[in-house]
């Protein structure tokens, strides 16, 4: 461990730089005898790995790294700080880059030829780090600009369509409508502080009045609950996702997206500290919505990555239950005792979910992408079949289906269940206003329901996209991807295994990150257990994870018995009884049949409408074709953003008659604004 301190504090974030401006330069040279996206990739992977190298050294003892270069102006170029909360977010973005830059090597491995965007990859990894490092605004909103310009080049692609240029441009738009939020929250804070610099925002925020905090935290949440997409600010994440490369898609949702939650918990928990109730109320009320709504939409989906981005909403939602509720008890434990202890399970139930959610979401996103490059459509009524033609693709896919499902032994398990006890343990607080346990307790409602509407979805998915029989010509043909996907996406699976498993030394570590920035006083470890590395009780999870080497044993015992029982026998193989008539594909359960039942049980949220044509034989009652058109309403759409685009248009349209084209009265508008302007000067 002493020689990742020395590394972390020494070449490798110089290292970092080198390879990322390196691997740029590659994408951008003409093809040669060496591919240059392959020659950029693996650049990209390299400083990848020693992001998560940096991130695990920096975590570990609880080091803080810095560096500084220059300054332009007055104002500090490049000044990062990585702390151990940053540290957390550089092993996210150190294991999904790696992870995605090897995947995407084996994919383009055919593909020489030219891309316009490729050098755009790198940057994004950049200004990603860039972003968690940052310690002062000049150099956060410079990063945070160079990560919306360039998954906004990365989303558009290489040769746009119709469908990604909208997703793009919505995505644009937004992203820049959030950081200007940021931007004012920003100036607020620089302009009492008289510094540009994190650490004084600290000093400023606190002599701030309660009114101007709030303000500052209102446009925090929606500049970074925009980032993160969380209900009512999703409207890009669901079109932008499915639409970028796979690679890329993985590293937004698993990554990007967690920019908005290190955003919040920076600036709305360390930096602003404890505030009213309502904070950490509105802060519950988006994650609730997020969570039921995100996993609805998702359960709806057919298209296999768009209901993967739904599901990004969903995690979002469980990810902020956890900030929400740390919130609430900080602004009411600032004394100390069990609240104390009920916001730091919170916090590490938040954090630790971030981590999960990036390594579960990036395997499920990179075997989307190896389903769509093998069958050539993520349609879930298209698929089947494909565990016995794409075997270490299925593995993938269910081990990431299974970790976001909250399934035990695995990753999500020990996050979800933290999140619980911080609920749980928030509704029982007597320093919480009863509003406040009250929304609490409706939140473990709201959980509970998203955690089981999961797995029915995630059976959907699994079921109808690698079992049964294929639904296409394409899927019974499908090969299994390049050693490179598989290899990145096994890395992937394997991870979440195995921070299931050792959930207590990784919530323990997550632990000290969450005192630190609670500000609470640290806590040492008595043990390897989860309660004992946290410093408090959490009800039931010690004892679970207690059992589970037995359980673990248990079952791989049963694995070798039963395998030791049926060796050697004879498998028949027997054809389906279909009542006489020749079984074909479309017999099976379809994606939109399985979901009907949830469809039609929350019919006043979803809104669901059908349409249904049958084109008969000539002169027989007997269908000839039967023609099915579904779809649902999403009501934050159709309520809020149609109507303020149709406004925006017809403001527009109303601007475009000023433009008339004549100098002269140009020149009229000119005099009338510099008029009014003296008169409002002169008073």
């Amino acid at each position: 461990m002493n020689l990742l301190a020395s590394l972390a504090t020494g070449p490798l974030p110089i290292a970092i730089a080198v390879l990322l401006v390196l691997s740029t330069l590659a994408a951008a040279l003409p093809n040669a005898r060496v591919n240059p996206r392959g020659l950029s990739l693996a650049l990209a992977a390299l400083a990848s790995a020693a992001i998560l190298t940096l991130g695990i050294a920096v975590l570990a003892p609880g080091a803080t790294v810095t560096a500084g270069l220059g300054e332009v102006l007055g104002f500090p170029l490049v000044r990062v700080c990585y702390d151990g909360l940053a540290a957390l977010f550089l092993i996210a973005l150190g294991a999904g880059g790696l992870a995605s830059s090897v995947y995407a090597i084996g994919s383009s491995a055919r593909d020489r030829g030219s891309d316009r965007t490729a050098p755009a990859y790198p940057v994004f990894i950049g200004s990603l780090a860039l972003v968690f490092g940052a310690s002062d605004a000049f150099a956060f909103l410079l990063a945070w600009e160079l990560m919306a310009l360039s998954s906004a080049a990365l989303v558009l692609g290489a040769r746009p369509s119709g469908d990604t240029a909208r997703a793009a441009y919505l995505y644009f738009t937004l992203t820049h409508l959030a950081t200007a939020a940021l931007v004012v929250a920003f100036a607020i804070l620089v302009s009492a502080a008289g510094t540009t610099s994190f650490e004084a925002f600290g000093a400023a925020a606190a002599d701030l009045s309660p009114a101007a905090r709030s303000v500052v935290f209102v446009l925090l949440l929606v500049g970074f609950g925009t980032k993160a997409g969380a209900i009512p600010f999703h409207v890009w994440l669901p079109r932008a996702h499915p639409v970028a490369p796979s690679h890329v898609s993985a590293l937004m949702s698993g990554v990007m997206i967690k920019a908005g939650i290190y955003g919040l918990v920076r600036f709305g928990l360390e930096i602003l500290g404890p505030g009213p109730e309502w904070w950490g109320l509105a802060v519950l009320a988006l994650g609730a919505v997020s969570a039921v709504l995100g996993v609805l939409y998702a359960l709806m989906e057919h298209d296999l990555k768009r209901l993967l981005a739904f599901h990004s909403i969903e995690n979002i939602g469980i990810i902020l239950l956890g900030v929400g509720v740390a919130m609430l008890a900080a602004g009411a434990g600032q004394e100390g005792g069990a609240v104390s202890g009920i916001a730091r399970i919170a916090l590490v139930a938040a954090l630790f979910h971030t981590l999960n959610h990036a390594l579960f979401k990036s395997v499920l996103f990179l075997a989307a992408g190896s389903v769509q490059r093998a069958v050539g459509s993520r349609d879930l009524n298209q698929l089947g079949g494909l565990a016995r033609t794409m075997p270490v693709t299925a593995v993938a896919f269910a081990v990431g289906a299974a970790a976001i499902s909250g399934l035990p032994p695995l990753n999500g398990f020990a996050s979800e269940w933290l999140t619980f006890q911080g609920l749980i343990g928030a509704g029982g607080a007597a320093s919480l206003s009863l509003v406040a346990r009250s929304a609490t307790l409706i939140a473990v409602g709201a959980l509970g329901l998203t955690t089981a509407l999961a797995v029915v979805c995630f059976v959907k998915a699994t079921g109808m996209g690698f079992l049964a029989r294929p639904r296409s010509a394409a899927a019974a043909a499908a090969n299994e991807t390049p050693r490179a996907m598989g290899a990145a996406m096994a890395g992937l699976a394997l991870a979440c295994v195995a921070i299931g498993i050792a959930a207590g030394p990784v919530s323990g570590a997550i632990g000290t990150v969450a005192t630190t920035v609670l500000g609470q006083p640290a806590v040492a470890a008595t043990g390897p257990g989860i309660a004992s590395a946290l410093g408090t009780s959490v009800p039931g999870l010690e004892a679970a994870y207690g059992a589970l080497p037995l359980a673990v044993l248990i079952s791989l015992l049963g694995l070798v018995g039963w395998g030791a029982a049926v060796r050697g026998r004879r498998v028949r193989r027997e054809p389906t009884w279909t009542c006489g008539v020749a079984p074909e594909p479309a017999f099976q359960y379809t994606a939109t049949s399985y979901a009907k039942l949830i469809r039609l049980y929350f019919g006043p949220v979803l809104r669901p409408a059908r349409e249904v044509r049958v084109e008969l034989h000539p002169g027989t009652p007997f269908p000839r074709t039967v023609r099915y058109r579904g779809e649902i309403s999403h009501l934050i759409d159709e309520r809020i953003y149609r109507p303020l685009h149709g406004a925006t248009v017809r403001a527009a349209e109303l601007i475009r008659r000023v433009q008339s084209g004549s100098l002269q009265l140009y020149l009229a508008y000119s005099v009338t604004a510099l008029v009014v302007l003296l008169l409002v000067a002169r008073r």
